[in-house]
């Protein structure tokens, strides 16, 4: 019966994992409920962890740079706002912090260039308002999305220069 729980066990496990990468955290307390659901012992839940470690499926850093570059290319957002996000799938801060530096040193996590993308695509759905309203919305908007103030402004005098306004 053990033999058997296991592989049950880690068959949920690598179909939880195969939906979409998952955090050490998410993977854990999701054996966790299938283990107390069946009423089994919780030493199954290290030796199930254990070997999905082995897979090479449990890595955090890994996940958080794909989780990252995931939401830049679909929804950039800013630093703060990713960090929170990765926090909630219980990603510890180290961890948070080098994907962050490891991003940044490939050039790939430009905040003003993502706060640029995001803006673009919402301005297009702004035309209608007149050009106060635009900036008050897309300021607000980029806050919503986790930008800091100095790249906000940098972003809106880029899109609504003083000249024309």
């Amino acid at each position: 019966m053990d033999d058997e729980t296991y592989q049950k066990l880690l068959g949920f496990g690598l179909n939880y994992i195969s939906i979409r990468s998952r955090s050490e955290e998410e993977i854990r307390s999701y054996i966790l409920k299938k283990i107390n659901r069946w009423k089994v012992s919780p030493e199954f839940l290290e030796k199930v962890m254990d070997r999905l470690g082995e897979l090479g499926y449990v890595d955090d850093l890994k996940f958080a740079l794909a989780f990252i570059g995931s939401r830049n290319r679909s929804r950039p957002k800013g630093a703060m706002l990713l960090r929170m996000e990765l926090q909630k799938k219980g990603l510890k801060e180290d961890c948070i912090k080098k994907a962050q530096e490891l991003l940044k040193t490939n050039g790939s996590d430009n905040e003003v260039d993502l706060a640029r993308i995001a803006a673009t695509k919402k301005l297009r759905s702004l035309q209608r308002y007149d050009k106060r309203e635009q900036k008050s919305k897309l300021y607000s908007f980029l806050v919503r999305r986790g930008f800091d103030h100095t790249t906000i402004s940098s972003i809106i005098d880029e899109m609504f220069p003083k000249g024309l306004q």
